[in-house]
């Protein structure tokens, strides 16, 4: 009887409380600093291409997935990319990635994470249609440049290295899928 009485005031005390205390931060500022991502939301499919080295492209189906998550104070990336060729279907790239809005920063932050258990705290900038993001790697600098619309999606990314022309990594061309 003791045992019920507990578990009953557990789950109540919790109902009870305020959704947001007095003084706390409300997340206005964060979803504000998402906001020009949103057209992002939603399902998207096309084709890409993975470049692995010289003389070594592959044929990507890619497919990426946007959601806001967390009150819509963050917004989380899932990106799958399939061979077309070779081994149909067989996975070649994975990642996710979660971008937010730092208010007391001022600036959006992510954080990605590939198949290989790889993370990078990218540096990231958006300016209109146009995402900006890159980390440091040996020997350079990865940089992924993502031009959107409300219906198209179009990136590329590049390995860049003081003295050298950018070297292409991946590109891919994406529209929104009804899903």
């Amino acid at each position: 009887m003791m045992r019920r009485a507990v578990v009953s005031l557990l789950v109540t005390i919790p109902l009870s409380l305020p959704a947001q205390a007095p003084g706390m931060p409300d997340g206005s500022k964060e979803r504000a600093g998402l906001a020009p991502l949103a057209r992002l939301v939603g399902h998207w499919e096309g084709d890409a291409t993975a470049m692995l080295g010289p003389n070594d492209t592959k044929l990507v189906r890619q497919f990426e997935e946007v959601v806001f998550g967390a009150g819509s104070t963050v917004l989380m990336v899932r990106g799958t990319g399939r061979l077309k060729d070779g081994n149909p279907g067989t996975i070649v790239y994975e990642a996710a990635a979660t971008i937010w809005y730092d208010a007391s920063a001022q600036k959006l932050r992510m954080r990605a994470h590939r198949m290989e258990g790889i993370a990078v705290e990218p540096d990231i900038e958006l300016r209109g249609d146009t995402l900006t993001w890159g980390f440091n790697v040996m020997g350079g600098r990865i940089r992924y440049v993502t031009v959107f619309s409300d219906t198209e999606w179009h990136e590329v990314g590049h390995f860049l290295r003081d003295g050298a022309p950018p070297a292409k990594t991946m590109e891919m061309r994406l529209k929104r899928s009804p899903k």
